[in-house]
């Protein structure tokens, strides 16, 4: 019989299963349709059955001591007026050049569509060394799609 080690890494995992059970259930409230209320409330009803037993064993594990990251706790069991203290104002960004300071202003401006932003990222792909991995990557997309549109256009006529 395997035995399940209660670390922080499981208790990161339950806070990760909490949020997913949360994100299920707004789903469906919000999007799922029922043939009565009574089914959308026995569908509810299970979910949440199931995510209070989550919840009550991570913070048994908690109260016992073991440590978790204030970031990794579901949204739902985050107190109120939570800020995430990984993120801070004053924190010294990486060296930018001012031309690419006032580009990312001038881009953020105007309002763009997505055409606009691959061409974009092939100006900057074209701009780049042709050894980078990130100018591969976006030199090698429109090719993923030539072959994908080839290869759908053949299941097509085959159906």
């Amino acid at each position: 019989m395997r035995t399940v080690v209660q670390d922080k890494y499981f208790l990161r995992d339950l806070h990760r299963e909490i949020d997913l059970y949360d994100r299920k259930m707004v789903h469906l409230v919000k999007h799922e349709t029922f043939a009565t209320d009574a089914l959308r409330d026995a569908a509810i009803r299970k979910l949440s059955l199931k995510r209070e037993g989550l919840v009550a064993t991570a913070k048994s594990l908690a109260e016992n001591g073991i440590e978790f990251a204030s970031h990794e706790l579901p949204r739902s069991l985050r107190p109120e007026g939570w800020t995430d203290s990984r993120i801070s104002d004053t924190e010294a960004s990486p060296a930018i050049t001012a031309s690419a300071v006032a580009t990312i202003e001038a881009e953020k401006s105007q309002p763009s569509t997505f055409g606009e932003q691959v061409a974009r990222l092939q100006r900057s792909a074209a701009q780049l060394d042709q050894e980078s991995p990130l100018a591969a990557a976006l030199g090698s997309w429109q090719d993923d799609l030539l072959a994908y549109k080839k290869k759908r256009r053949k299941t097509a006529v085959a159906l």
